[in-house]
């Protein structure tokens, strides 16, 4: 009676520690990084990028690192990107425009920080953005909708001519919005999140601002460079979140998604959201409640990879600030609620049935970077249309794109920090099975018997001990996640309510029932 109570104790205590993070060799590739700074790079962050050509296109954003905490110190102007720059990753040629040269209307929205953008072919698409109003004199979340025409603008750049002609600016309140994201799906673009900031940033005395956060996904067309079809979800318990990472995702039948991850603040408390939550054209708005993300809670940049042979999501999350942290000596998880910078390279996996598991790569940064930092694909990679990279189309090492920009810290809290000019190549390697790598597991695993009584004694077939496996019950609920050991799986399944149940291997999933 006793062995039975431990043992059920056991089961309970892995039951709820079953987000503790998964080892890396398990992933079915793995990931490497190569420095290729150009001295010419400029620092910066939070800006709106596009590609045309050879050239980047980055407009906005700050020079110097995370905004101070007093009215004084929190955006300082002369910190604020006052040039539209064309540069060259390859090479590091530039290309610089100043926005106080442009005859435009609202040319100070060219200038905030924390825009949305997207890039939907040969245009750019901008909204919102906080910055300094020169008319208004005051900071202000700019409610303008810049719409930039890309051969236009490179071409006059290249010339070193005036670029106003690619310009075209609405007013639409609807869209004012900084510290959110923006992506299309179908035909439709989704502004995600972020708030109306307005006034200058303290965190001290009184307040000198005003902000209304947006607790919705706006879901519109562009059309006549007009916004129309307008819709808005709204949630505050699920959407109260700016400062997030915006990552596309395919679904394990093959459909895009959109996925938000993190973001600050929860009502109430200073801490980031946790669960995450998939956005898609049949559902606006799905929170997965049973998982809570463990690593970079804040804008950091993501590279996604989809596997199609089992239908699992990979998500790479580079550094940024997260509430907990790796440490390598003694290798466990770290948990601080001050949300520091961190240099961990995670992947977050969303398998097919709909449960999650995050990784702590073996690859660091060197220094604390990846907050407000971007991820750009390789154009020639494997890749959906949504831009996420086909893992399974991959044969040897591919080049999957380049990290850029960012905020870098000197220290994980409370600590000077600069605008990142630091360039990185990303390589992603299959692991493809072969003779010599886990056979059993992807053609001739079993468990046997697969219909459990109590008398029985069930055991895997052509599994080696010590593989990861889960086991989860019909509803999803993970009932295991560890190693596999024999005679603890035997007397785990023996102790199982009746019902069927899955058993989850780095390959191949199993059904089996306990009666």
């Amino acid at each position: 009676m006793l062995r039975n109570l431990l043992f059920a104790f056991c089961l309970f205590a892995q039951c709820l520690n079953a987000q503790s993070t998964g080892n890396p060799a398990n992933l079915p590739f793995t990931l490497s990084l190569e420095e290729v700074t150009q001295d010419e790079l400029p620092g910066l962050h939070s800006f709106a990028f596009a590609r045309y050509g050879e050239w980047w296109v980055i407009i906005g954003g700050r020079i110097n690192g995370l905004h101070g905490f007093f009215i004084n110190t929190g955006f300082p102007e002369d910190k604020a990107n006052a040039q539209i720059f064309l540069i060259n990753p390859e090479t590091g040629a530039s290309h610089q425009f100043f926005v106080e040269q442009l005859n435009l209307p609202y040319k100070d929205q060219l200038r905030a920080t924390n825009p949305q953008y997207v890039q939907d072919g040969n245009r750019l698409y901008i909204c919102g953005g906080y910055g300094k109003d020169v008319a208004q004199g005051k900071f202000v979340t700019f409610p303008v909708l810049s719409i930039i025409d890309l051969p236009t603008l490179v071409a006059k750049m290249e010339a070193d001519q005036n670029p106003v002609a690619a310009f075209t600016q609405r007013v639409d309140y609807r869209l004012q919005v900084c510290g959110g994201e923006m992506e299309k799906m179908g035909d439709w673009y989704y502004l995600v999140g972020g708030h109306d900031f307005s006034g200058l940033y303290n965190q001290n005395g009184q307040p000198q601002f005003t902000q209304t956060y947006t607790n919705e996904i706006r879901r519109f067309q562009i059309a006549d460079n007009a916004v129309v079809s307008y819709f808005a979800y709204k949630d505050e318990n699920k959407l109260h979140r700016r400062d997030f990472t915006l990552g596309p995702v395919i679904q394990p039948n093959g459909a895009p998604a959109i996925c938000l991850y993190g973001g600050v603040f929860r009502v109430g408390v200073d801490l980031p959201f946790y669960n995450p939550v998939y956005i898609s054209e049949d559902n606006i708005c799905q929170m997965d409640a049973g998982y809570e993300q463990l690593f970079s809670q804040y804008t950091c940049p993501v590279l996604p990879l989809f596997d199609s042979t089992d239908g699992s999501m990979y998500s790479i999350f580079f550094g940024g600030l997260s509430v907990h942290t790796w440490d390598p000596g003694t290798q466990t998880l770290q948990y601080d609620e001050k949300v520091p910078f961190i240099k961990d390279i995670t992947t977050f996996q969303r398998r097919a049935d709909g449960s999650s598991r995050e990784y702590v790569m073996p690859q660091r940064f060197d220094e604390l970077l990846g907050t407000n930092m971007i991820f750009v694909p390789a154009h020639d990679a494997p890749q959906y249309p949504n831009e996420v990279l086909r893992l399974h189309a991959f044969e040897g090492p591919v080049f999957a794109g380049w990290l850029y920009g960012g905020i870098k810290a000197e220290i994980p809290n409370f600590t000077p920090s600069s605008a990142n000019k630091r360039l990185f190549k990303v390589f992603i390697t299959p692991k493809n099975i072969s003779a010599t790598e886990q056979p059993d597991i992807v053609k001739y695993a079993r468990i046997l018997p697969s219909v459990i009584g109590k008398s029985d004694r069930p055991y895997l077939q052509h599994v080696a001990q010590g593989t990861d496996i889960r086991i989860f019950n019909a509803l999803g609920k993970t009932c295991f996640e560890g190693a596999y050991l024999p005679d603890q799986f035997a007397q785990m399944c023996q102790g199982l309510p009746a019902g069927a149940y899955f058993l989850h291997l780095p390959s191949l999933t199993l059904r089996f029932i306990c009666l």
